[in-house]
């Protein structure tokens, strides 16, 4: 049976009059709907979670469109539609699967119990295990770097005039700055110039407020050292070809060939060409994060404790919130510290 997504226009009533309420914006006295504060994205992915179970409801002929949502999140209906997933998700997907059909009825009808839904849940988490093992596609962050670094060298005794050195160029960039300060994907692909990303004298900064990020933290980091002559080159020789003469740049910092502002799919799957060009398998992303996470634990149990404000996590427990705060600098320059020690050290191996 294909997988079928629901699209919000095709809802039944009760649900689309159900999620209307659950976004509904409104002050103290007339109430807000339980969904109003969540992010674009968030809406975005549950919406697509609870649209693919609706689809599946349809194909199965068990869509009731009189019914309530919350009259069809059923365990019975709920257990089938793990079976039927089972072969065709990922045990991780299925999980979030679950997770977003969870969110989405919670909010749709807040006063009853979804006790036994978080149940099976937290089963499913607990029980899933990955496909592969994202332990051996890993690499040490100062490793990815340093091939980054070799190949924007190598690109530079060039005078980048065709299009693949220069896209080359900007991936390699990518990459580097992405190993180095590795911020989640969305972040990093919507950062601009001028209001992310500034330079303080001879110092880039990147600064994105709470308001843009996940768990609602500001998040401030300087740009590496090394890596300034290149950003540099990006911004005055290689990102200014991908504009059309006729046309004002956007503030994207990061650009496609065509002038547009590159999308996160797009830059997911230039991280992972340029990762399995350079290093001889794919990274992705968010392992990118996982690997700058475990080059800091690996350093000591402090480097360890600065991950979580490098990577923008929360806080490990509310007393340390404001620590982690105070040394996110701190954790950026501190992995930077790390990164510089294993370069130094591969270039003077034999």
């Amino acid at each position: 049976m294909a997988r079928v997504h629901l699209p919000l226009n095709q809802w039944p009533l009760s649900d689309r009059r159900a999620w209307e309420a659950a976004i509904q914006a409104g002050d103290i006295l007339d109430g807000q709907g339980p969904a109003v504060h969540w992010r674009p994205a968030t809406r975005h992915s549950a919406i697509q979670h609870y649209g693919r179970w609706l689809g599946y409801l349809a194909n199965t002929g068990d869509l009731d469109r009189t019914a309530e949502p919350e009259d069809r999140v059923t365990p019975d209906r709920i257990r089938t539609y793990i079976t039927h997933s089972k072969g065709r998700l990922a045990p991780r997907s299925i999980v979030s699967a679950l997770v977003g059909i969870k969110v989405m009825v919670k909010a749709m009808a807040p006063e009853q119990s979804w006790r036994w839904l978080a149940d099976i849940c937290n089963a499913l988490h607990r029980s899933a295990r990955p496909i592969t093992d994202k332990r051996s596609r890993m690499r040490d962050t100062g490793e990815i770097v340093a091939a980054a670094q070799a190949n924007l060298d190598l690109l530079l005794t060039g005078p980048l005039k065709t299009r693949l050195d220069r896209v080359g160029f900007r991936d390699s960039l990518m990459l580097a700055l992405l190993a180095a300060r590795p911020l989640r994907l969305g972040n990093f692909t919507h950062l601009q110039l001028g209001r992310h990303l500034t330079q303080d004298s001879n110092i880039w900064r990147i600064d994105i407020p709470a308001s843009e990020t996940k768990t609602n933290q500001p998040l401030s980091f300087d740009v590496p050292k090394f890596l300034t002559f290149y950003l540099e080159a990006y911004l005055h020789r290689v990102r200014p070809t991908f504009l059309p003469s006729s046309h004002a740049a956007p503030p994207a910092l990061w650009l496609g060939y065509k002038g547009q502002p590159l999308t996160a799919h797009s830059l997911y799957y230039r991280i992972i060409g340029i990762t399995d060009r350079l290093l001889g398998h794919s990274i992705n992303p968010h392992l990118l994060r996982d690997c700058a996470a475990t080059t800091l634990s690996t350093q000591s149990a402090d480097d360890a404790l600065t991950a979580a404000a490098l990577l923008g996590h929360r806080s490990f427990a509310t007393t340390e919130r404001y620590y982690i705060r105070a040394n996110q600098l701190e954790a950026s320059r501190q992995i930077g510290r790390v990164i510089d020690t294993i370069r130094t050290g591969a270039k003077e191996t034999p």
